[in-house]
């Protein structure tokens, strides 16, 4: 039987005329002296002002001097390049993004343009996509397509369609969890356990005390661990395509499924491997899943039922009219949760407590009641 190998896949944001140039070519020497590759985000034209103002702006070329360390990154094998957004400006205030609500042939325009810069500079296709924010929409997927991209690295919670044809890759681990990422990956049902681990610049100390977590000696330190675990692989977003099996759109979206049914058990309960992995689509897992969202709701209509039939036979067994109110109310309490779910189309973790809570307290309460009566 085959064993069983972790890939690391490491994606670090933000490669610009306003990165540093001094930790980017540290990162790079790292991965280069363990002969190991990372995917960079680059962003061809930057913008000079506020990237969280919508307001035009002069946008920064990124400069010959850091294409070269780009060319020579490619070239060694240390770099994969992908194209981060155009400007990486957004484009309104209510959803940081700078493509999400762009016309098709507008995204079309920006991509084809920074697609071409970086290729230019590097003398190589680049095939990956990696949309600032992280944050994309329909025609993002349509306008990949049609300029050349393969491969799309966002977040667990974007968009895609069956029909897509992209690789998807979305970051799901810090570096600050990698090492027990790695630990839940061994002991996952994932036959190739992947976890993509996206990092800036300011999750280092010495660029960011506030946001910080970690040194460059940390960083070293954590790169030469996982070089020494015979049974992880460390790979750029374009080496993993290569190797992993399945990264097609079908398991992006059974990943999301399951996202959103664990989300809607408290943090303690939910599956480990699907906050820090990118696991394979298993019909086991999101029975699993599924069985465990519903015995939790049972758990607490069941407790709400078993209290306020208690209330009713050994507090207030004389007290007919109360237990009408408490039966009345708790439905009444269903009914609104009910209708604000429905009308915000968004089911909320403390929501659906309170609507298994209140639905076990109108159940209880209406058997106390029908005893109470029969005992009148």
């Amino acid at each position: 039987m085959e064993k069983k190998t972790v890939a690391v896949v490491f994606r670090f944001d933000d490669y610009s005329s306003r990165s540093s140039t001094d930790l980017e070519l540290r990162i790079i020497d790292a991965f280069r002296k363990r002969k190991a590759s990372i995917t960079l985000g680059v962003i061809p034209f930057i913008g000079i002002g506020d990237l969280k103002d919508p307001l035009p702006q002069d946008i920064g070329p990124l400069p010959p001097t850091k294409g070269s360390i780009l060319k020579t990154g490619f070239e060694d094998g240390t770099l994969d390049i992908a194209l981060h957004g155009y400007s990486h400006r957004t484009i309104n205030t209510e959803q940081l993004t700078e493509f999400s609500g762009l016309a098709c042939n507008s995204q079309v325009e920006r991509l084809s343009k920074g697609k071409k810069f970086l290729e230019d500079m590097i003398g190589a296709p680049v095939t990956t996509f990696i949309p600032p924010w992280n944050t994309y929409d329909s025609n993002t997927l349509r306008a990949l397509e049609q300029t050349g991209f393969s491969t799309l690295s966002a977040g667990k919670d974007g968009k895609a369609t069956e029909d897509s044809h992209l690789v998807f890759m979305p970051a799901s681990c810090p570096l600050s969890g990698l090492r027990d990422a790695v630990k839940i990956a061994r002991t996952s049902s994932d036959t190739q356990p992947v976890i993509p681990v996206l990092f800036h610049e300011y999750d280092f100390k010495e660029m960011n005390e506030k946001r910080g977590r970690l040194t460059h000696q940390d960083f070293s330190d954590l790169l030469d661990w996982l070089m020494s675990q015979k049974d992880v692989r460390v790979l750029s977003i374009r080496q993993a395509t290569s190797v992993i099996r399945d990264l097609s759109a079908d398991r992006f979206l059974w990943n999301k499924r399951q996202r959103a049914l664990s989300n809607l058990l408290p943090l303690s309960l939910r599956a480990e491997e699907s906050m820090t992995l990118y696991p394979e689509s298993h019909a086991m897992v999101g029975a699993a899943i599924g069985l465990k969202v519903a015995g939790f709701y049972l758990a607490i209509a069941s407790l709400g039922a078993a209290l306020s039939l208690a209330m009713a036979l050994l507090v207030f067994p004389g007290y007919v009219l109360v237990m009408y109110a408490s039966t009345l109310g708790s439905i009444a309490l269903s009914a609104i949760v009910l209708i604000h779910a429905l009308q915000n189309r968004q089911i909320h973790l403390k929501g659906l407590m309170v609507f298994a809570g209140a639905v076990g307290i109108s159940i209880g309460s209406c058997l106390g009641v029908l005893y109470l009566r029969k005992q009148i």
